[in-house]
């Protein structure tokens, strides 16, 4: 599946560059909840780019649509940036 990738996701490069995945690897995971392909599962993609991306990045990246795709099962207990955890519920 190709997926157009915008300027912004140069962001989400060294998210998970320690298991030799670029940033369109992460994009697409994230798009396409399909992980079978790579080291890491959608779930831990998801947490380390909560946890290494801000937040006004991630509206640049993504559409309002994806973002609660994404990130609509989050668990915001989870959450310790009250920054991420504002915006998390605010997909809600």
């Amino acid at each position: 599946m190709k997926v157009m990738i915008n300027k912004y996701v140069h962001h989400l490069e060294n998210v998970c560059s320690d298991y030799c995945m670029s940033d369109s690897d992460v994009y697409n995971i994230l798009i396409s909840k399909d992980d079978s392909d790579f080291p890491l599962s959608f779930e831990i993609v998801k947490d380390k780019v909560l946890k290494d991306v801000p937040s006004n990045i991630l509206k640049n990246i993504f559409t309002l649509v994806e973002l609660k795709s994404i990130f609509s099962d989050t668990n915001i207990k989870k959450i310790k940036n009250a920054e991420t955890r504002k915006f998390i519920d605010s997909l809600n």
